[in-house]
């Protein structure tokens, strides 16, 4: 099974020392464990980073109504690393604290957003089915807007202490202020993977270097078609390049100011269009369709929200060992993935239950080691386990987080996403 980031990767096969090392690590990690599960304790000590957590009575409170509860997570399930990890590894610390996990696949975010609209719809104010969405962007915009989120909690779970409140790029989703409604779990910056037996390095430096490259090479590069999100994630890139950057897309959205430049993206993504795979007549569906191109090496590069993990799907030996991941001297498009519980979730303990053990060090450490889905949402360097998260080894099919965090270019308001997809559709899709 191959894997993606909101929506990311798989496991094995590589040289015999770095095998050892993430052995090694995994062993560490259970060791660990015990000392960094999410519990009673609670206090915000000095060291929190913008925010007070709750006081040890107030958590031990939400400890005691969490118990026997289940709690349906609501998320994307088209990546078997992500699965196995939220149910292997979440579920089975979920349990240790009284509280069950229900893992309900989506094919996409929207399926539980407009479920708990139609319960607020139908004047079904408690008792709703989701009790916890894997959330960004414009589905969190269309939750604020409608108002059927359960908020002024996220910044008080015990391990919020180990998240970095004062940073924009968390205290606000896409533009818009998060204000306690949602608790991020992964950051991800997204990346080009490809393989360096086929696209030499110097293609790789700069987008401008690529696009000449995927010109020159018909066929051998292409995206999901929006709204995907990782499909839309590419088109946005290209967008801002098409652009000369994205500082005019900053803030509200203006219609003035996207009809011009929509033009321009159009233009360039048209032009881009016989040098996609199928020439651009067909899109692959989802970034699962998309590694299957590139597995079977029909396509040789693609753009992907999990990149940082690719090394997994090598590791299997799904990708081949020449898989390399880069980014763009003018930067990539990075977000973060939150949790937000439902107005109506009957189980709203257990939610915030859940939601601090995916903040929980060793939860974030075990993220990595198992190539699950990007790169922490909590500051490593402030916890128990900073040591163990230096030393983890980079595989050669990847790069460091900050590699691909550098320059990294903003995320947009929900409008302005809504409409870049809407103008791809019309203006590039069915031309």
């Amino acid at each position: 099974m191959l894997i993606y980031s909101e929506h990311h990767r798989s496991s094995h096969v590589e040289l015999k020392g770095v095998r050892m090392k993430f052995k090694s690590l995994i062993k560490l990690l259970v060791v660990m464990l015990v000392a960094t599960i999410p519990g009673v304790i609670a206090t915000a000590p000095s060291s929190a980073i913008g925010t007070t957590t709750y006081t040890s009575p107030q958590w031990n409170k939400i400890l005691k109504e969490a118990k026997g509860q289940t709690v349906n997570w609501y998320m994307w399930g088209g990546g078997a690393k992500i699965n196995t990890y939220v149910n292997d590894y979440i579920g089975a610390e979920a349990k240790k604290l009284g509280v069950t996990l229900n893992q309900v696949k989506l094919n996409a975010t929207p399926e539980a957003v407009n479920k708990v609209l139609g319960e607020k719809q139908a004047g079904k104010n408690t008792g709703g089915a989701v009790d916890m969405i894997w959330i960004n962007g414009e589905n969190f915009a269309t939750g604020v807007q409608a108002d059927i989120w359960h908020c002024n909690w996220a910044t008080k779970l015990p391990n919020a202490k180990y998240v970095d409140w004062t940073s924009s790029s968390v205290n606000s989703d896409f533009g818009l202020p998060v204000n306690g409604c949602e608790a991020p779990w992964a950051t991800a910056s997204s990346g080009l993977v490809y393989d360096s037996k086929v696209v030499p390095k110097s293609a790789v430096a700069s987008l401008d270097g690529f696009i000449s490259w995927a010109k020159a090479n018909p066929g051998k590069f292409t995206y999901p078609a929006p709204p995907d999100f990782n499909g839309s994630m590419t088109v946005r890139r290209l967008f801002y390049h098409a652009n000369g950057g994205y500082s005019n897309f900053l803030g509200t959205y203006n219609a003035a100011t996207f009809t011009p430049a929509m033009a321009k993206a159009a233009t360039f993504l048209n032009d881009l269009k016989p040098a996609l795979w199928r020439k651009g007549a067909t899109y692959p569906a989802n970034i699962g369709d998309l590694e299957k191109l590139y597995a079977n090496g029909e396509i040789s590069a693609y753009f992907n929200y999990g990149a940082l993990a690719s090394f997994a799907n090598v590791q299997t030996g799904l990708f081949p060992t020449s898989t390399r991941v880069a980014a763009f001297k003018e930067g990539m498009i990075g977000n973060i993935s939150y949790v937000a519980v439902p107005y109506n979730s009957p189980n709203k303990a257990g939610a915030q239950v859940i939601a601090n053990i995916l903040q929980s060090p060793a939860a974030q450490l075990k993220m990595q080691v198992d190539g699950v889905i990007g790169s922490p949402a909590i500051v490593m360097s402030k916890t128990p386990l900073a040591a163990q998260y230096r030393s983890l080894p980079i595989h050669p099919s990847s790069v460091s987080p900050a590699t691909l965090a550098k320059n990294a270019n903003p995320e947009l308001t929900a409008a302005w996403l809504k409409a870049i997809d809407a103008g791809w559709i019309k203006d590039v899709q069915q031309k």
